[in-house]
């Protein structure tokens, strides 16, 4: 069975705007070639990774979208690599200037898809304003992720106003063609999310974040009760994996893919069990390890 990492920022650090690392050459001690052949002994055969824009209001990224576009062009039958975008520049004003650059790192490039960070930039999902970025990506059939959910953090860098999730259920009415990912499982809104899986074929979620990751923070027992809630509202097949790592270190990476893979598939049936829950057939592991992600993605030539 292939897994599939699909949600991660690897070799994306935080750096301010004017500091921003542009290629793989920027970063010291890249070995793209030994990365792959570990995460093959591992049985990893992809990973996504995403720049994230954090300019308008933090003037920050992770990474940059000429380093995802590199990163694309390295390996792009084993890595899928996603942009970023703020759809709002600083004078609150359409940023035509992100739109027209995903259209040319879609095209030129390969980017296999775009990150939307409503709460650390501070806009609305549903905002009228920004639905040519939607627009776009139906245009460019490319899937969209949302951060729309807490961060661990000040509260001033994510507020929760900006992610609640029905926000994203005017999307599935205006948009139903486009498909999204609403990373975390939206939490802590979990099961509004849920209803709107249920009735919106073209939703996704992930579970990063609810294991051990390297923040150290692991929520067990809301991942087993989110799992059996999207088992009852039959959106199962629609839920993956993701280790959401951030950085530049292989060695922390592939620590934290060894911690979490081996939970999902020694642990979270004995706490699915814990807290009354049927336990999850091998088929829903696999599924979150590889093939759900693997429909999210699959038209985008990966």
């Amino acid at each position: 069975m292939e897994i599939i990492d699909g949600h991660s920022h690897l070799y994306h650090a935080r750096a301010v705007v004017g500091k921003l690392k542009k290629s793989v050459n920027d970063i010291e001690g890249f070995d793209l070639n030994r990365l792959l052949k570990r995460l093959e002994a591992m049985g990893v055969s992809r990973f996504q990774t995403m720049s994230q824009s954090m300019e308008r209001i933090r003037g920050m990224w992770l990474g940059s979208n000429q380093l995802a576009a590199d990163l694309q062009q390295l390996s792009p039958e084993r890595i899928i690599s996603f942009a970023a975008a703020e759809p709002l520049d600083a004078q609150d004003r359409l940023n035509t200037d992100q739109l027209e650059a995903l259209d040319t790192l879609v095209k030129d490039s390969g980017i296999k898809g775009v990150l939307l960070t409503p709460g650390y930039g501070h806009y609305y999902a549903n905002d009228k304003r920004i639905y040519p970025f939607y627009e776009k990506a139906i245009e460019l059939d490319i899937p969209i992720y949302f951060h729309h959910s807490h961060q661990f953090g000040p509260p001033r860098n994510c507020p929760l106003k900006y992610c609640k999730i029905t926000r994203l259920d005017d999307l599935t009415i205006d948009f139903p063609e486009l498909r999204f990912n609403v990373e975390h499982m939206g939490y802590p809104w979990t099961e509004e999310l849920l209803c709107i899986m249920a009735r919106s074929p073209n939703v996704w979620t992930d579970f990063a974040m609810f294991i051990e990751p390297y923040l150290g923070r692991g929520r067990h027992q809301l991942l087993a009760r989110n799992l059996a809630m999207a088992r009852e509202y039959g959106v199962l097949d629609r839920v993956f994996y993701g280790s959401d790592y951030v950085g530049e270190c292989v060695d922390e990476y592939l620590t934290l893919l060894k911690r979490e893979l081996a939970y999902i598939n020694e642990g979270l049936n004995h706490d699915m069990e814990v807290l009354g829950f049927v336990p999850l057939s091998r088929a829903d592991i696999e599924g979150f390890l590889s093939a759900n992600v693997m429909r999210l993605l699959n038209k985008c030539r990966i």
